[in-house]
């Protein structure tokens, strides 16, 4: 064998070897309606719905899972392996679910969340700040916090104890969202809530509400935009520096020139570390929030953020790690609008996407 040829050959050698990197692919769910709503594994429903009649026959395992409904159809999306798996079930009524989803007295079309003893959702419909941004309906004037006590031992069935707060923007600002986030920014093991509120002279900020002193209450928020009717969008909280401190990122004016910035919760403040413009999370108009995921793609424990462009065009694949670095980006068949999740990790990673043509897409980074 010549050098040349040697060389050559030991060359695919080290690539097979290190794995090179498949093209990015984008294959399109064989779905037969047309997706108008898309949950992602952190959601309500998505905890919900497998275990309902319609799917528990099924036995589709743990999860996580994504779910999506419209035009009179429904499926559960998940992992078996490495194999991306739909399951169809039937829409319980009308457009299908959500199921649980919004309390009897929550602002319309707005969702709550758990997570171990806390449910937080939004109260208190009001249109003193019309914009818009989010669809009809108005905004909301609190943030409900319900937190289950303790149950004394002994004395037989008991009733479990709820403890409500209710926590008000203030005179002056609404809480512009549809879904209060419940992380742990401070890793103390108990759960902050993040929400965006809007003032009705200066626009939109990031607020941490948290219990302190015995009371939950706004804590720390990020300086509001500057301008009314100029909205920001949560897109995803993890431990994007690999240090496991969570970071928040965030889209500034996702219909505008959309700014990705990343701050960091510490020392009870918010700090901002990075931001870069040229993303979008968001439809103006639309309650969808979910357009971004954190997922590990290369395995290495540190998660990356996948996020639409700026014309929502192509799926963007972002490291967060010490600045904000664009790794790759891959073309849609068309624009992103109901929602983006991650399914598996590194090799066995699938990022979903529901476009605005009621497609959903499987995207293989």
């Amino acid at each position: 064998m010549s050098s040349v040829r040697a060389a050559s050959a030991a060359l695919v050698v080290a690539l097979l070897a290190g794995g090179a990197r498949a093209e990015p692919s984008a294959t399109v769910l064989p779905l037969d309606f047309k997706v108008a709503e898309f949950r992602g594994p952190g959601s309500q429903e998505a905890k919900i719905v497998p275990t309902t009649d319609a799917l528990r026959r099924h036995k589709l395992g743990s999860g996580p899972f994504v779910v999506v409904w419209g035009g009179g159809g429904a499926a559960a999306i998940y992992l078996s392996g490495a194999e991306l798996r739909t399951q169809p079930f039937a829409p319980p009524s009308g457009e299908g679910p959500p199921l649980g989803e919004t309390p009897r007295d929550a602002l319309p079309g707005s969702r709550l969340q758990t997570a171990g003893p806390l449910t937080v959702h939004l109260a208190g419909p009001t249109n003193a700040y019309v914009h818009g941004a989010l669809g009809t309906g108005g905004e909301a004037r609190e943030l409900v916090v319900s937190e289950r006590q303790p149950v004394a031992m002994g004395g037989g069935v008991q009733k479990v104890p709820i403890e409500r707060t209710r926590v008000e923007a203030g005179p002056d600002a609404v809480f512009e969202d549809r879904e209060p986030r419940l992380v742990d920014l401070d890793a103390d093991g108990d759960n902050e809530v993040l929400v965006v509120k809007s003032y009705q002279a200066n626009g939109s900020a990031l607020a941490v509400v948290a219990k302190r002193d015995g009371a939950w209450q706004v804590v720390a928020e990020t300086p509001p935009i500057g301008q009314p009717q100029r909205w920001l969008n949560p897109a995803a909280v993890a431990a994007f520096e690999g240090d496991g401190k969570p970071a928040i990122a965030v889209v500034k004016t996702p219909h505008v020139d959309g700014v990705l910035q990343v701050w960091a919760y510490d020392g009870g403040r918010l700090a901002l570390r990075y931001q870069a413009a040229g993303y979008s999370n968001h439809v103006f108009g639309s309650p969808a929030q979910e357009l971004a995921a954190a997922v590990d793609l290369d395995g290495d424990g540190v998660p990356e953020l996948a996020i639409p462009t700026l014309d929502r065009g192509s799926l963007a694949i972002l490291s967060l790690k010490g600045s904000i670095r664009e790794l790759r980006r891959i073309a849609l068949p068309a624009k992103a609008a109901t929602g983006v999740a991650a399914l598996g990790s590194g090799k066995t990673a699938h990022i979903l996407v529901g476009l605005e043509d009621g497609r959903v897409v499987d995207i293989r980074p």
